[in-house]
């Protein structure tokens, strides 16, 4: 008997069983560097990765071991000697971010983490995560050392790792890069605080929860543009960002603020089951931005309808004749379809509703059913066109998201019979817009895929390896000898040249001229639509 409980012990103890623990420790190194160690219990040899695939490789790919023990890929952590019970890795700060949460994001002197890069299941143990630092803001607090996560939290978290102690000032705890500059930071404060305030008003249910703020400015190709996610720690990212911006550039950066805010009254989490679920949650923060700047200021009438009509053209110009519910995510996320569709499925949907609830009160009370829903989650079409009477049959979105009907084709119905929108030809920045899928398009053709960035006015090649003719660091500035933006025969231009003579004629910055091979012309889309403001606001408004 003795022996039968020696060996039981042993085969326990070999089988990797969850009986003890795996710390996983986030450490803030210097401004340009992570620390992240595993803890591994005895039994334990490999670990493997909650986010994984090829997205996640790229991320690990530039993990350093620290002691010759650990090594790290798109799926597992494992050490490289069987006396390995300790994986000790450095991370690089980057601001090329790839798909989803990044790792180790640059704000000034500290470093936006999440966790989800570092996330190991528990097939080891239970998994607890910690970080330390001089200073450490998560979970709307702030930390001094050392602080853990919440047990069920730490894989799927954000925290923001400091050189030193944050101060809270102002209405939110949040840090700003000095590099910034204060204008720039001044309208960033204003415009998350009048967000909060306006839409806790029009939202009263809703459950919002203010996040650590964390402001950075970086390089990157392209133009000046923002990039951020809206988690506990929201982080506000501004590329190539003028630190005197003109009138433009602060209303683009107005928008997004309030965009990201207006995540925060949303469930993320809780619509994941939804088919739609980023169109509904990417699309519900462009409406409440839109329609919030609309009732503040921030967008005049005319520039709220050329935003709307430019997000419908763009849905357009991705969609074409295709049924929503055949799109995969690959494509809608490639367009920023869940953005662009997602604006104008909520603005026109909610202008067309039954009822008399306001959209803000709809768009309050879905999420409402939603933290009410026990085993079935509300119905998303209904909410909105419907609201809470059970009669009502909603009857645009289950349409326009539907498996049945080309999504083109169920909006040109819809305008048909509510007046909101008339057909209208291609303006020249929606003209700009084709030039750029064509531009993708011989990209393509040369590279098999295709990486490029708009400017004012040009457009930058990414580095594909690939590519027989383009190369990396090109800014393509005409075509056809025309200028490549805000041209009205460029585009016509460029799908004759390919027509007559199989290629077109690219002119880079630096003066050298390629004759681009075509196989098949860029088709443009014929129509558009230009909304009737007057009339959405009164159909909004009543």
């Amino acid at each position: 008997m003795k022996y039968k409980k020696i060996l039981a012990t042993f085969l326990l103890a070999v089988s990797g069983c969850a009986c003890a623990d795996v710390d996983v420790n986030i450490k803030f190194l210097h401004p340009q560097a992570l620390e992240v160690s595993y803890q591994l219990p005895l039994a334990c040899t490999q670990l493997v990765f909650k986010k994984h695939g090829s997205d996640a490789a790229k991320i690990r790919s530039s993990w350093q071991s620290l002691d010759a023990c650990g090594k790290a890929d798109g799926e597992h952590a494992s050490g490289q000697q069987v006396a390995c019970t300790r994986l000790l890795f450095q991370v690089p700060v980057s601001a090329n971010k790839v798909r989803g949460y990044p790792a180790a994001f640059p704000v000034g002197d500290a470093i936006y983490v999440h966790t989800s890069n570092f996330a190991v299941d528990e097939s080891c143990g239970k998994v607890n995560y910690s970080f330390s630092a001089p200073g450490i803001a998560m979970n709307a607090r702030v930390f001094a050392d050392n602080a853990r996560a919440t047990d069920g939290n730490g894989g799927d978290m954000a925290a923001l790792l400091l050189p030193k102690q944050l101060k809270v000032e102002g209405n939110f705890i949040g840090y700003f890069d000095a590099a910034m500059g204060e204008a720039n930071i001044s309208n960033i404060r204003k415009t998350g605080d009048e967000s909060v305030a306006f839409l806790r008003q029009v939202m009263p249910k809703a459950k919002f929860e203010m996040p650590v703020v964390a402001v950075s400015r970086v390089t990157g190709p392209g133009r000046a543009r923002p990039d951020g996610d809206a988690a506990d720690v929201m982080r506000l990212a501004f590329v190539n960002w003028p630190l005197q911006p003109d009138a433009e550039t602060d209303r683009m950066m107005t928008l997004f603020v309030s965009h990201e805010f207006s995540h925060r009254f949303q469930m993320r989490d809780a619509t994941d089951a939804y088919a739609d679920a980023r169109l509904i949650h990417e699309g519900g923060g462009e409406f409440l931005r839109w329609l919030m700047a609309v009732h503040k200021g921030w967008l005049t009438h005319e520039q709220a309808a050329e935003d709307l009509n430019m997000a419908l053209g763009e849905c357009f110009l991705h969609v074409r004749q295709s049924v929503w519910g055949s799109l995969t995510a690959n494509q809608i996320r490639g367009g920023l379809l869940d953005y662009r569709c997602g604006l104008a499925v909520y603005v026109y949907g909610l202008a067309a509703r039954q009822g008399k609830a306001g959209p803000f009160e709809r768009f309050d009370g879905f999420y409402e059913q939603l933290r009410l829903a026990q085993a079935v989650k509300p119905d998303f079409a209904h909410a909105l066109e419907c609201g809470d009477e059970p009669a009502c049959k909603s009857k645009w979105l289950p349409r326009l998201l539907g498996k049945q009907e080309s999504m083109q084709a169920v909006w040109v119905d819809f305008f048909q019979q509510t007046g909101l929108a008339h057909p209208v030809v291609a303006s020249q920045q929606q003209k700009n817009a084709m030039i750029n899928q064509a531009m993708q398009e011989l990209m393509r053709e040369d590279c098999g895929s295709a990486s490029m960035f708009p400017q004012a006015d040009k457009i930058s090649v990414d580095e594909v390896k690939s590519c027989k003719m383009l190369r990396g660091g090109m800014s393509i500035i005409k075509s056809e000898n025309l200028p490549l933006y805000n041209h009205p025969d460029t585009l016509a231009a460029i799908i004759e040249a390919c027509k007559q003579r199989s290629q077109v004629s690219l002119i880079m910055e630096s003066g050298l001229q390629l004759d681009m091979p075509c196989k098949k012309a860029y088709q443009p889309v014929e129509r558009f639509y230009a909304v009737d403001m007057k009339k959405l606001l009164t159909s909004l408004n009543r």
